[in-house]
């Protein structure tokens, strides 16, 4: 049901080293609620676009342009600078 009505997003945060994915149901007005799956949120949470797949079985389907430009970027992704190692390791601590 979920492939049919949700709108998604899903795109790598590199410096993260994980793929990120939202999804929506349309039918729900408040922003908030209508956010129904959030995944990806930490580092290195979801390392491949097939596990992002895997993921998403059942809420989206990730199309085959998608899953080439998701791979481009990860491909693309250059390591973390001094300050973000830092800020993830701040994070980490939280």
């Amino acid at each position: 049901m979920w492939k049919r009505i949700a709108r998604h997003r899903a795109t790598t945060l590199p410096n993260l080293a994980t793929f990120f994915a939202q999804v929506f149901d349309p039918s729900i007005e408040d922003d908030d609620e209508a956010d129904v799956l959030w995944i990806g949120t930490a580092p290195q949470a979801i390392s491949t676009e097939a596990a992002l797949q895997v993921l998403l079985a059942g809420w989206a389907t990730i199309s085959a342009a998608l899953v080439a430009r998701l791979t481009r970027d990860q491909q693309a992704a250059t390591p973390p600078t001094p300050l973000q190692r830092w800020t993830l390791q701040l994070l980490d601590g939280a």
